[in-house]
């Protein structure tokens, strides 16, 4: 879709991360110093009642912000995001990143799109959703 013109309610392709790696979720725990045992630790995640280890939560804003990137000319162009956390994500599940565009506009010259976006895992639940707003060419946008 990358280069085409955004109109409400298009949908950009989707981003599916199949089977969340559970080496991925140790070494985000590592990098982002991470305490928080369910994150790295699989018989407290098993103690807590979670059927695996719990994904960091920045890991799957990324699979969203992904998910808009790809049909930007540069991930510079996101101005803003704004997501609520509504589940969690677990090693072994398969999440799918959606976005949708809400919203067209041209601002101070320069187009500006809203995009819907969610993070479903593999039980159709919403993990993540919230709101994607970036910048692209005046081309882009259908400005009606």
């Amino acid at each position: 879709m990358t280069g085409e013109t955004l109109s409400e309610g298009d949908a950009l392709p989707p981003r599916t991360i199949d089977e969340v790696q559970e080496s991925d979720t140790k070494l985000l725990a590592a990098i982002l110093q991470d305490p928080y045992p369910p994150h790295f630790d699989p018989k407290r995640a098993d103690e807590l009642g979670y059927p695996d280890l719990l994904h960091q939560g920045p890991a799957n804003l990324s699979y969203l912000l992904q998910a808009v990137t790809a049909d930007l000319e540069s991930p510079t162009d996101v101005r803003s995001f704004d997501v609520r956390y509504d589940d969690m994500v677990f090693v072994g599940q398969t999440v799918r990143a959606t976005a949708t565009v809400e919203e067209t506009r041209v601002e101070n010259g320069e187009g500006v799109v809203t995009f819907a976006v969610a993070l479903e895992n593999d039980e159709g639940d919403v993990a993540v959703g919230g709101t994607v707003e970036a910048t692209v060419p005046l081309d882009r946008i259908d400005a009606d």
